[in-house]
C-alpha cells in the first residue's frame, strides 16, 4: 500500500505541474495579443494624423502657389519702379496674374478673360469718396470696370495706369504690394481698382499736373482714356523705392 500511495502521489505531482506549465503558456500568449493589438492602433493614429498633415500642407501649398505667384506680379511694385514701364498706356505684363488666368478659368467654368473691347470704365466706385488735391496728405481715385458684353469674363491682377500731365508729361504708376485674386464678372457686371496718390502742393516740388489718364485692362494692349476730372498735381517721385502714388489690383467693389 505504501509503495501504490506514494506512486500516485507522484502522479498528481506530475500533473500539477503539466497543468501550472499549460496555463502559464497560454497567459504568455494572452498577453503578446493584447501588446500587438495596441501598436496597430496607434499607427493608425499617427497615420491619420500624418494624412490631416498632408491635406494641409497642400491646401497651404496651393494657396501660397497661388500667394507666391500672385507675389511675382506685383513684387516690382512692392519695390517700386520695376514694372512701372510696362503700366501706361500699354499691356502690363503680369508674371502673377498671367499665371492666375489659368486656374481661375477652370475654376470658374473657363470662362474668358475681360476685353477692353468688352469693357467701359469711369471714375469712382460703390464706396464713394473724392481725393482732396487741396492738401498734400495721401489720397485715394478709384476707378470702375464694367462688363458691357454678353457673357461673363473674368478680370486678374493689376490694370496698368499712366497719367498724362497738361504739360505733355507723363508718369507711369507701379504697384502695391497687395495679391490680387481673380474677379469674374456676369454681364452688367462691375469691378473696381484704386489709386492711391499724393497730391503735390508746394511750388518748390517736381509735379504732374493730369489732363488724361490712360486705364489698361489686365493682360491687354488696348486703354481707356479717361479725363482726369480732380484737378491738382501728383507729386512726380519718379526712381523713388517707396513712391507714395499708386495702384492697387481689381477687386469687386
Amino acid at each position: 500500500m505504501s509503495h501504490h500511495t506514494t506512486l500516485r502521489r507522484g502522479r498528481k505531482t506530475v500533473a500539477a505541474t503539466v497543468i501550472a506549465a499549460a496555463a502559464l503558456t497560454l497567459t504568455a500568449c494572452q498577453g503578446g495579443k493584447s501588446d500587438a493589438s495596441g501598436t496597430p492602433s496607434a499607427a493608425a493614429s499617427a497615420a491619420a494624423s500624418g494624412g490631416g498633415t498632408s491635406d494641409s500642407g497642400a491646401s497651404n501649398g496651393g494657396s501660397s502657389g497661388g500667394g507666391s505667384s500672385a507675389a511675382q506680379g506685383s513684387s516690382g511694385a512692392g519695390a517700386g519702379q520695376g514694372d512701372s514701364a510696362q503700366g501706361g498706356g500699354r499691356a502690363p505684363q503680369h508674371t502673377g496674374s498671367g499665371a492666375q488666368a489659368g486656374p481661375a478659368s477652370a475654376r470658374h467654368g473657363a470662362t474668358a478673360r475681360c476685353t477692353t473691347a468688352g469693357l467701359q470704365a469711369g471714375w469712382g466706385s460703390s464706396g464713394g469718396g473724392v481725393p482732396d488735391m487741396h492738401g498734400d496728405a495721401q489720397q485715394t481715385a478709384a476707378v470702375w470696370l464694367k462688363n458691357t458684353g454678353s457673357s461673363s469674363c473674368t478680370l486678374s491682377g493689376f490694370p496698368g495706369v499712366q497719367i498724362k500731365g497738361t504739360d505733355g508729361k507723363s508718369l507711369d504708376l507701379p504697384r502695391s504690394a497687395q495679391k490680387p485674386a481673380p474677379v469674374t464678372l456676369r454681364p452688367g457686371g462691375t469691378a473696381s481698382f484704386t489709386i492711391r496718390l499724393l497730391p503735390s502742393i508746394s511750388d518748390g516740388d517736381q509735379k504732374i499736373e493730369p489732363g488724361t489718364v490712360l486705364i489698361t485692362p489686365p493682360n491687354q494692349k488696348q486703354h481707356f482714356q479717361l479725363k482726369w476730372p480732380y484737378g491738382g498735381a501728383i507729386l512726380d517721385q519718379s526712381g523713388a523705392t517707396h513712391p507714395g502714388t499708386y495702384i492697387n489690383p481689381i477687386h469687386v467693389p
